[in-house]
């Protein structure tokens, strides 16, 4: 072996071998090869923070070393971004013996012979500037949250829980969440009417009331509206509704740009319902390869990008194809280019496929699901670039009545343009027949229609609508904001709700710790800032030791403050209160956690040592360190009591004595009626077989998602388990359990190949584009 290509996985590394043949050997470095260790900070902060990196995949290593000593020239070609950069760095430093070999960088955004050729054929250096920003970053995210990690966990628990943390960026996206969700709750409705009319002329159509007197009409009650209808039907039999201009109007709709990482992550979340971590896994096997009829082939490029830029090459092919397969109206006048608002790096092209002519339905049958599924939306996004705009014509007729004005709209497609490839939601107007009408024409009114509204809140993130937001602030990276989203769910700080994003109590209270203590860290302009010094640390602008000495210095005096202030203060520094009062001293009870369970304690332990169970499903309110739940927990103990008394009655086993149906920390149970001499228990059954082997349902606790799951009773022999409540065995398939999901109309199979519904409609799906 003479040549040797390293790169971070196995499938990128059998795509590129074979493309590179014979006097090639290409082997994968399984991600990062060195890291900051694990159980302590491994930054020497007196010594210009400097890091203590270590070997963390030593297999890897000795079979890479081995491998380069064989080899006259080793190239470093893992991906062409910061971490790419750190990556090639670290296996250039472990594996670089001072032998007769030749270290070679080289990059590429897009695995295809062409290009993977091109770049071995011009190779570069290991861009150490890059590699300052990689470790700059994760020396910023080390210190955040190895010191200020410990100080949390003291004040929220008492003592060290593992499970709470502090990011230096996953903060800022709790904390947005946060204050969407109290400003949510801060919401008042305001009543609202809207007023329609049904006119005739020839055919009938409606018109709502736009203006009176030149001004937005306000109708903020039920009474007001009425006035307003009496009115207008008087005037419809006295001056009448006059025509009093008709605009006939051309419009187009255009092309959105090709896709960068946080518009594609947007997009399939909203089109195929793909969570931001899920799109990025399936887009890295797309860029990495997969097994065609004529092997292995890249399909995208680079999916970790910001920049709109295409190629002129790939352009001109998607010209190309646009005009033999759709012909010359469906090919847009002039090259469509697309260019970032703000600066972007532009070594990386857009997300595009790597041959336009390989279409979804020609490799379909070597895709997943799922990869199709991405990889079509890619595919058309793209390809609509370059199409000509969708063509509607559009009519407005604005109507006198009087003091009032109305307006009637309507629009419809007259050419679809881009749209034949690109789906489009319809207009709002779009299909509403208006007739032709003229200036002066007279009209018929028929009836008028009121109609009740109420404003509406700002409504809650979807993990879409974050991926926009972290963006618009520029807040993280095209490479972190899967794992952004993804980690504030996984700590437990965030839930998602069908589709959107809700904090839950731990996130609450770790969003105001850290707005109280560390204001900085969830400060968006100062997140957004230290962003932009990484980005200078790799332009040059700014060296890794200023940016951290920079950030160290006003932190390292907080962090001071903070410490001593909880050495002094110890529990009562930060306390979130409740309107729960202690059941034995009539004390307003505090919110406490342990091993990553709240609980009300009282605040006089210990000479006070009540506690009551924060149950999962609790309804509360929070706002300023305050949780006010003392009426939903009265009546969630009464429903509890009332399914104790009703629930099937159970014999102890080993006493003979009656149990009691039970709520503790981990969920419902059967306790013993005399306890604590007798402390035997039992699960509750569902009165639901298992569909694998016939025992009996129960209901247990999963301690890492704080919340039940249903498993069978003959666990570990059988594994059977659903997350939702089970009913009964579904009919169709005799493999799953119908069950009840939270928030959903009726029953659905657990089994997801059976999709067997009961109790509900089924609904078309209606696929809805979220701007990027």
């Amino acid at each position: 072996m003479r040549k040797l290509v390293i790169v971070e996985s196995p499938t990128k590394a059998r795509t590129i071998e074979r493309y590179l043949g014979k006097g090639f050997k290409v082997l994968s470095s399984f991600g990062h090869v060195r890291d900051l260790p694990e159980r302590e900070l491994a930054v020497d902060i007196e010594k210009d923070f400097e890091p203590k990196i270590v070997v963390t995949n030593k297999k890897s290593i000795t079979e890479l070393k081995k491998a380069a000593q064989s080899a006259e020239t080793v190239y470093l070609a893992t991906d062409n971004d910061r971490e790419g950069e750190a990556i090639a760095f670290d296996l250039y430093e472990v594996l670089n013996q001072k032998g007769k070999q030749k270290y070679l960088r080289v990059v590429f955004n897009e695995i295809t012979k062409k290009v993977i050729q091109e770049a071995i054929d011009h190779p570069t250096e290991i861009d150490t500037k890059m590699v300052d920003a990689q470790r700059a970053r994760r020396i910023l995210d080390r210190l955040m949250g190895y010191l200020i990690s410990p100080l949390l966990s003291k004040a929220l628990s008492g003592s060290k829980y593992e499970g709470l943390s502090a990011g230096r960026v996953q903060s800022v996206a709790l904390k947005i969440i946060c204050d969407r969700e109290l400003e949510i709750q801060a919401f008042i409705p305001q009543e609202y009417w809207e007023i329609f009319t049904q006119l005739m002329n020839g055919s009938e159509f409606a018109a709502e009331l736009s203006r009176f007197k030149g001004k937005k009409p306000e109708v903020p009650s039920r009474d007001e509206a009425e006035r307003i209808k009496n009115e207008l039907e008087k005037i419809s039999k006295s001056s009448g509704f006059v025509v009093e201009e008709v605009k006939e109007e051309e419009s187009t709709r255009s092309p959105s740009p090709p896709f960068i990482t946080s518009s594609l992550q947007q997009i399939a979340s909203s089109m195929i319902k793909f969570s931001p971590k899920k799109t990025m896994q399936i887009a890295q096997q797309l860029y990495e390869g997969i097994e065609l009829e004529s092997g292995h082939e890249g399909l995208i490029t680079y999916m970790r990008t910001d920049s709109l830029r295409i190629s002129d090459e790939a352009r001109k092919e998607l010209r190309e194809y646009v005009l033999e397969s759709f012909g010359t109206k469906y090919l847009s006048t002039e090259d469509r280019i697309f260019k970032n608002k703000k600066a972007a790096q532009d070594a990386h092209e857009a997300i595009r496929p790597t041959a336009i002519k390989r279409s979804p339905d020609s490799i379909k049958q070597f895709l997943s699901a799922d990869q199709n599924k991405l990889y079509k939306l890619i595919w058309e996004r793209f390809t609509a670039t370059q199409m000509t705009d969708a063509l509607y014509a559009k009519r407005t007729v604005s109507i006198k009545a009087g003091d009032y004005l109305l307006v009637a709209k309507g629009s419809k497609q007259l050419f679809d343009g881009f749209a034949k490839v690109w789906k489009l939601p319809p207009l709002k107007d779009e299909g509403v027949e208006i007739p032709d009408l003229k200036a002066g024409a007279v009209l018929k009114l028929n009836e008028v229609k009121l109609d009740q509204k109420f404003t509406e809140p700002t409504k809650r993130l979807s993990e879409a609508s974050l991926v926009k937001e972290l963006e618009e602030k520029s807040i993280g990276r095209p490479s972190t904001y899967a794992s952004i989203v993804s980690t504030i769910q996984d700590r437990g700080y965030v839930e998602k709700i069908k589709t959107t994003l809700r904090p839950t109590l731990l996130g609450f209270i770790v969003a105001d710790f850290l707005k109280d203590f560390f204001p900085l860290t969830v400060e968006e302009g100062f997140t957004a800032m230290m962003e932009e010094e990484l980005d200078k640390i790799s332009s040059g602008e700014m060296t890794r030791t200023q940016v951290l000495n920079d950030f160290y210095q006003p932190f390292a005096k907080r962090l001071t403050q903070v410490e001593s202030e909880l050495q002094q203060k110890g529990g009562d520094l930060f306390q979130i209160m409740s309107d729960v009062k202690c059941p034995t001293c009539g004390s307003p009870m505090e919110i406490r956690f342990w091993k990553g369970n709240a609980f009300f304690g009282c605040p006089k332990y210990p000479d006070c040592k009540t506690t009551i169970n924060f149950p999962d499903e609790l309804v509360y309110k929070y706002h300023n360190k305050r949780v006010e739940a003392d009426v939903q927990l009265k009546a969630h103990q009464g429903e509890r009591e009332a399914m104790a008394q009703e629930a099937p009655k159970k014999i102890c086993p080993k006493c003979g004595a009656p149990m009691n149906l039970r709520e503790g920390k981990f969920g419902r149970f059967y306790g013993c009626s005399k306890y604590p001499d007798c402390k035997t228990t039992l699960p509750v059954t569902m009165g639901v077989p298992c569909p694998k082997c016939g025992r009996d349902l129960v209901e247990r606790f999963a301690k890492k998602k704080r919340k039940p799951f249903w498993g069978c009773s003959g666990f570990p022999d059988c594994n059977f388990a659903v997350d939702d409540e089970p009913v009964k065995l579904c009919t169709e398939c005799e493999e799953g359990v119908m069950v009840k999901k939270a928030n959903e109309e009726g029953l659905i199979c657990s089994n997801k190949n059976c999709g067997h519904r009961e109790g509900v409609e089924e609904q078309t799906p209606v696929a809805a584009e979220a701007e990027s």
